[in-house]
């Protein structure tokens, strides 16, 4: 292995790391303010504040016109300072009045979006409030993206993690304290977008050396830079449809539920969606750093280096992923009653559909990071776009017949056309995949993981800590049979030394197991 790819895995998995411990943080200030919100909202409440928070994610991503995207693209591979700050004024300038335009509009037209398009009135409210929480949730989303392609994760987790949920926490609470309605736990959420928009844009430019004049930068950019603004933009733009499909299969089924469902089944499906989405956080760390590096990479070592190193990192998602979805898959119904309140148990089959998607979703995802390197923006859109049709197709079918859980199996065979579309490009595209057999053992190591669960479940108390304890048996046992059956890699290796020599410790015992199985 080269020292550029030693150096960019020790890269993904401390930035994994540091982004990891932040999901952790932001996981449960998220959760306790979901639960609050779930708890003290009738359940057509708590599905108009489900419907507003996507309607704000669906807003961030048509507001920034795919110039987030280019960002991550463009500021690794730039040749100086001067061009850095010029793309990402560009990018500023572009989504700031694009963003602040279509809040504007949702907000004006609340009511009528409210009764024409979804037929529920009650939700009224939290769309106008949501509406004009999309221009911060725009900026958001460029600056972080702006923070991804510096590869830096110490301030994505700074707004992601710490601010935005603490925020969110706060208000909620203090909601709770003086009266619960749906204005306010709308305003709750909503608020927190416009203080994450500040410190993410703060934090963003200072990690920008020579920040000066926007003018003075724009005016000498587009002097000596035209060529980079054009091509800045030409692969930013199509994210635009990459990110608007994607919201479709991965929000669209929100809208269609309230529609045809009302706002309870949304509240129902909220619940379970937030919870599979748990599984995500492992995906999410890995690839946060995952695009910029494959981008790095590509441009120095070509498709092989980018492959090598997704290589290392499929496999721990897998190892990773198998595990998690545990208590999702065998105590669906039991999770939800734990955590949220059993209204929401009719939903534990749709948790089951969706964590199980999501986990292949965790594995496949790393596809992204390999054609956002190569420059594929193009056909990724497309994919998106394909997926996106599926998606609707079958939501519009089975939603009719059986409400959340038909949503929940389009959303994930929705996700799984677009991750093997993407699978299917890469190996046009470099004649490799990311899917090597350090892959696939772990993974077939699931089936009879899943099998001893079916059998051993019932044996097990339908209480918290029986749920605890099913799945930290197993997932030990997945483990220890992990290491007997395949043994460590040479990344697994390469990554012990190096904490060894860093942090100048002798990790003796896990040292000698390492070496002992690689």
């Amino acid at each position: 292995m080269s020292d550029t790819r030693r150096n960019a895995v020790r890269d993904l998995v401390k930035g994994a790391g540091v982004v990891y411990l932040g999901l952790l943080v932001e996981v449960l200030l998220a959760f306790f303010a979901q639960l609050l919100a779930a708890r003290y909202l009738s359940l057509s409440g708590f599905g108009g504040l489900t419907t507003g928070t996507a309607l704000v994610n669906v807003g961030a991503v048509v507001g920034t016109i795919g110039m987030g995207e280019g960002l991550i693209r463009y500021l690794p591979r730039a040749d100086s300072d001067e061009e850095r700050r010029f793309i990402t004024w560009v990018a500023y300038l572009i989504v700031v009045p694009v963003s602040v335009l279509l809040g504007i509009l949702v907000a004006l037209n609340a009511g009528f979006i409210a009764t024409t398009i979804f037929d529920d009135p009650s939700v009224t409210v939290s769309i106008r409030i949501f509406g004009l929480a999309i221009p911060f949730g725009a900026l958001v989303s460029l600056s972080i993206n702006g923070i991804r392609g510096r590869k830096r994760s110490r301030e994505r987790v700074y707004v992601e993690n710490f601010v935005r949920p603490i925020a969110r926490f706060a208000l909620v609470a203090a909601v709770v304290a003086v009266g619960v309605s749906q204005a306010r736990v709308a305003g709750a959420y909503a608020i927190p977008y416009a203080v994450g928009a500040a410190v993410a844009t703060v934090l963003f430019l200072r990690s920008l050396p020579d920040i000066g004049s926007p003018i003075a930068d724009l005016r000498r950019g587009f002097r000596e830079h035209r060529g980079l603004a054009e091509r800045f933009v030409r692969y930013s733009v199509p994210f635009t449809l990459y990110g608007a499909a994607g919201f479709v299969f991965r929000g669209i089924d929100i809208f269609l539920l309230l529609g045809m469902k009302g706002s309870e089944a949304v509240g129902t499906y909220g619940v379970a969606y937030a919870a599979a989405r748990l599984v995500l956080m492992f995906s999410t760390a890995f690839n946060f750093l995952g695009a910029p590096i494959s981008s790095e990479l590509e441009a120095t070592e070509g498709a092989d280096g980018m492959i090598s190193v997704q290589n290392a990192v499929t496999r721990w998602l897998v190892v990773l992923s198998v595990p998690a979805i545990l208590p999702f898959v065998f105590f669906p119904s039991e999770f939800i009653e734990f955590i949220y309140r059993p209204r929401y148990a009719p939903g534990a089959l749709a948790l089951a559909i969706l964590s199980v998607g999501f986990a292949a979703h965790n594995v496949l995802s790393v596809q992204s990071n390999l054609l956002r390197g190569m420059g594929s923006s193009d056909q990724m859109a497309t994919y998106n776009v394909i997926a996106a049709v599926v998606n609707v197709g079958l939501n519009l079918w089975l939603i009719p017949r059986y409400s959340f859980v038909g949503a929940a199996v389009a959303t994930v065979v929705a996700y799984l056309v677009k991750d093997l579309l993407m699978t299917y490009r890469v190996r046009v595209e470099t004649g490799a995949l990311a899917l090597s057999g350090g892959v696939l053992v772990p993974a077939a190591l699931a089936v009879p993981l899943y099998g001893a669960g079916a059998v051993v479940a019932p044996a097990f108390p339908k209480s918290f800590l029986g749920l605890l304890a099913f799945s930290a048996i197993l997932a030990v046992a997945y483990v220890v049979a992990l290491v007997l059956v395949q043994g460590f890699t040479e990344e697994e290796v390469m990554l012990v030394d190096s904490v060894e020599e860093r942090f100048e410790v002798d990790l003796g015992p896990l040292s000698a197991l390492v070496r002992r199985f690689s």
